[in-house]
């Protein structure tokens, strides 16, 4: 049996497909057929530029993916042939005794220096098929989903992990509250639909571009949202949108750039959680962007929270699971549009789609 896999020769190439034998799985292991990649921001850095933690080229990338199982090896109880699975980013280092990844860690697998994720350390899935090892599929972030999911709907499993990451890390900073989303892209797209389902008071999307924040609006509001241009009076304008509240509850970062890191910190009132969810990156790592907090007067006296997240644990894994799982996000299908489709033989061509500013999320289909 052969698969096809596609490698990406260096940073602003081209993708080459070969095809290649595929064994049967171990003991242990399970084969998966990928169902459908959806494309993340990440995936178009690496694409345009690179990133520092992918050592060696050809490279293959790629990370939100679904797919069916296809065979398992033997002493695998958990999963079947025909189970269609969702799969994280961040997996464990494969060490079973690791205090972050093994079988009694914590599962902050972020946290540990060895972790791995897929598309970087760890191939990613632009290819047919895989092979998924013992420890990946003993400890790793692998759900399988009830037959009322669709591949395009578990594909978001991997974003919507990281997006709850940073939204429930503190305790009640959504319910009955006031939300800032800054940037109305993907991630955004995501907190808003994880805010209404979570019970937020209002949400307010802030933006540069009309076109995806006008999208944003149309396909998504339900009477709680409001959407603010990012001009000159953005900051005046989302204090009154507060009211009666004098200062938003909690505030994300969605955009890959130093001013949405300004603007939040210019938010932060009483109480206000931050959390710096975009990080700014290119192929020479990230940047030094500072800023001064009172450590008595904010974040002691006026219980300001600064918090940064990125990535996925199995924490976050089964919140973005039962949300799917519950079809608790009932206007999930309207991320992806016509224009957003492609085919497996169009990597390159999806990759240039997410990078527009009016774009939501790209689906790549490997079913044909």
């Amino acid at each position: 049996m052969k698969h096809l896999v596609y490698y990406l020769d260096r940073p602003g190439g081209v993708f080459t497909p070969r095809e290649l034998p595929l064994a049967d799985p171990g003991p242990g292991e399970i084969r998966i057929r990928v169902r459908r990649t959806s494309v993340c921001q990440s995936d178009c850095v690496i694409y345009r530029s690179g990133l520092p933690r992918i050592k060696s080229w050809p490279a293959v990338i790629l990370h939100e993916v679904s797919a069916t199982v296809d065979a398992v090896g033997q002493a695998v109880t958990a999963f079947s042939p025909g189970d269609l699975v969702g799969i994280g980013c961040d997996i464990p280092c494969g060490d079973l005794n690791c205090i972050y990844c093994g079988i009694n860690g914590t599962g902050d697998w972020t946290s540990c220096p060895h972790t791995q994720a897929t598309g970087h350390e760890f191939p990613g899935f632009a290819r047919t098929h895989a092979i998924l090892p013992s420890w990946f599929v003993e400890l790793g972030p692998i759900v399988k989903f009830s037959p009322d999911v669709s591949p395009d709907q578990a594909c978001h499993l991997e974003p919507l992990a990281c997006c709850l990451e940073g939204m429930t890390r503190v305790n009640h900073c959504i319910e009955n509250r006031v939300v800032v989303l800054i940037g109305a892209g993907s991630q955004s797209t995501y907190a808003l639909q994880c805010a209404q389902s979570m019970g937020a008071r209002k949400i307010i999307m802030v933006n540069r571009g009309a076109e995806r924040l006008k999208r944003v609006l149309t396909d998504f509001n339900d009477g709680r949202v409001t959407g603010i241009a990012w001009d000159e009076h953005v900051e005046e304008r989302i204090f009154a949108e507060c009211h009666p509240f004098n200062e938003p509850h909690f505030v994300m970062i969605n955009v890959p750039a130093e001013p949405g890191y300004r603007l939040a910190t210019r938010l932060m009132g009483y109480g206000t959680v931050v959390d710096a969810h975009a990080g700014i990156k290119g192929a020479t790592g990230k940047p030094r962007v500072a800023h001064e907090v009172d450590l008595n007067n904010d974040i002691h006296y006026r219980l300001q929270c600064y918090q940064a997240t990125h990535g996925s644990g199995m924490r976050s894994i089964r919140l973005a699971h039962g949300l799917l799982n519950g079809q608790n996000l009932p206007r999930l299908d309207r991320m992806t549009n016509s224009s957003e489709r492609f085919s497996h033989t169009n990597i390159a061509a999806a990759l240039a789609r997410a990078g527009d500013s009016n774009s939501l999320k790209v689906i790549i289909n490997w079913d044909d």
